[in-house]
C-alpha cells in the first residue's frame, strides 16, 4: 500500500487497515466480516482493499452506487 493511500485512509479513521483486514474485521462498525456477505467480486476486491463490510460499503458509498 502507498504512503498516500494510507495518509488518505488515516485521515478518515481507518488506522488500522492493513490490522483488521487480515483478522476480517471492518474498521468502521468493527465487526467481523465474512466474505460469503458481498454482493459481487467487486464489493470482495473493496473490502481487500478498505476493509470494509458490504453493510459499511453501502453505507459509505451508497446502495446505487455500489450496485
Amino acid at each position: 500500500m502507498d504512503i498516500d493511500k494510507k495518509r488518505f485512509l488515516k485521515s478518515l479513521g481507518f488506522r488500522r487497515e492493513v490490522e483488521t483486514v487480515a483478522k476480517c474485521i471492518c474498521p468502521l462498525c468493527e465487526e467481523r466480516v465474512d466474505e460469503d456477505e458481498f454482493r459481487s467480486e467487486a464489493f470482495v476486491k473493496e473490502f481487500k482493499s478498505s476493509g470494509l463490510c458490504q453493510g459499511c460499503q453501502d453505507t459509505v458509498f451508497g446502495y446505487k452506487v455500489a450496485w
